[in-house]
């Protein structure tokens, strides 16, 4: 007969091996105070299939402060590394300065007790530095890698240069700040000639790639690379979440 602990055991165990697995059952085992409403549950059922390869390029329209940052740019990086600690993702936000907050935060969740729960062959080297030495690996806001593994993660502000290095997944988190951005040519033309000269040519073969921001112009990044899908480049899979709903909305459970 199973007693209260030995089920509590099962139970705990049960929970740890879904959040090896899905992204919504990771993101509510390493954050206690995490409340997922249906469109972050949504979000993170499009977040696995990335995961796992069964789509290569996706695009999320969220408008601002819907918590798409939190998922695609802070727990979505870790749970990557924690199925594969050899992956490498480059992820890229409008500023170096945000980017590299954002790698702050990946590195925390993955120095963390629960994570290492999850994933215990995925941590990071204990002390940060700026060049490698015989047993040591990199750590620092540009750059870090996974302590004997392939894996890194390297982040970077829209416009930067991006060297040394590909990415198996390319994070594109907000190319522009704000609408004022959005709704200057230049600027737009500036992202898009980064992404297509520079960000791009960094992707490695079968990798992919996630953009999410929300559409101030409808000639944004996503804009132009829609219309280059239908010239035949890259075809994208969309998951669009507006503020308001212009059309009736499907259930989701």
């Amino acid at each position: 007969m199973v007693t209260k602990e030995q089920r509590q055991v099962l139970i705990e165990e049960a929970r740890r091996e879904l959040a090896r697995r899905t992204m919504r059952d990771f993101v509510l085992y390493v954050d206690d105070n995490y409340q997922m409403n249906w469109h972050h549950r949504l979000l993170c059922d499009y977040l696995d299939k990335l995961a796992c390869k069964e789509i290569r390029r996706l695009m999320v329209f969220m408008p601002p402060r819907h918590g798409k940052s939190e998922l695609v740019s802070r727990k979505f990086p870790a749970f990557l590394l924690g199925r594969n600690p050899d992956t490498s993702i480059i992820s890229c936000s409008y500023s170096a300065d945000l980017a590299s907050r954002m790698n702050r935060d990946v590195q925390r969740l993955i120095d963390s007790e629960k994570y290492a729960e999850l994933f215990p062959q995925s941590h990071l080297f204990g002390k940060n530095i700026r060049s490698t030495a015989k047993g040591s690996f990199l750590r620092n806001s540009d750059i870090f890698e996974i302590v004997n593994h392939r894996g890194t993660y390297r982040s970077s502000g829209v416009g930067g240069g991006i060297t040394g290095m590909g990415g198996e997944y390319i994070i594109i988190d907000d190319p522009v700040k704000n609408r004022e951005d959005a709704d200057s040519a230049t600027m737009r033309e500036k992202v898009y000639d980064w992404y297509t000269s520079t960000l791009y040519t960094r992707l490695e073969k079968d990798g992919c790639i996630l953009l999410t921001l929300t559409r101030w112009h409808e000639d944004d990044l996503a804009g132009k690379l829609l219309k280059a899908a239908q010239e035949g480049a890259d075809q994208w899979t969309i998951l669009e979440l507006p503020a308001v709903c212009e059309y009736p909305p499907k259930p989701y459970d």
